[in-house]
């Protein structure tokens, strides 16, 4: 049944349906959904974050402070595209560590605020 936990229920049901009782569908359907909303979440979650600190650099002050933040944000999504698993969520614990970081500059930019650059 550890196997069959991990195949979809109609595949189950069509390959040895007279071994699998109704309780054990329901529990697999079950399983099959909470994995199918963890993949969901885990697609989800580097999209939400990667919004949240862009939105955080906009906030900048600085024009110098604001497209470093801004572009350090692009590269780093950039660079952990290809992680999966255990590595991306790392990844993405570290960048909600960094937008706690962006989030405190940002106030801290509009606290003390600086003269307008010349490219603004």
């Amino acid at each position: 049944t550890t196997v069959q936990a991990l195949l979809p229920p109609s595949t189950i049901s069509r390959r040895n349906s007279h071994r699998t009782t109704i309780s054990e569908t329901i529990v697999l359907r079950q399983a099959s959904k909470t994995t199918s909303i963890h993949k969901i979440r885990m697609t989800m979650a580097p999209t939400a974050l990667y919004r949240s600190l862009l939105r955080e650099a906009h906030k900048m002050g600085d024009y110098n402070f604001r497209s470093y933040a801004i572009r350090r944000v692009k590269a780093g999504f950039k660079t952990n595209r290809s992680l999966q698993g255990e590595a991306a969520a790392a990844a993405i614990k570290d960048g909600e560590e960094q937008l706690a970081v962006l989030k405190r500059q940002a106030v801290l930019g509009q606290l003390y605020p600086s003269a307008r650059s010349v490219m603004e």
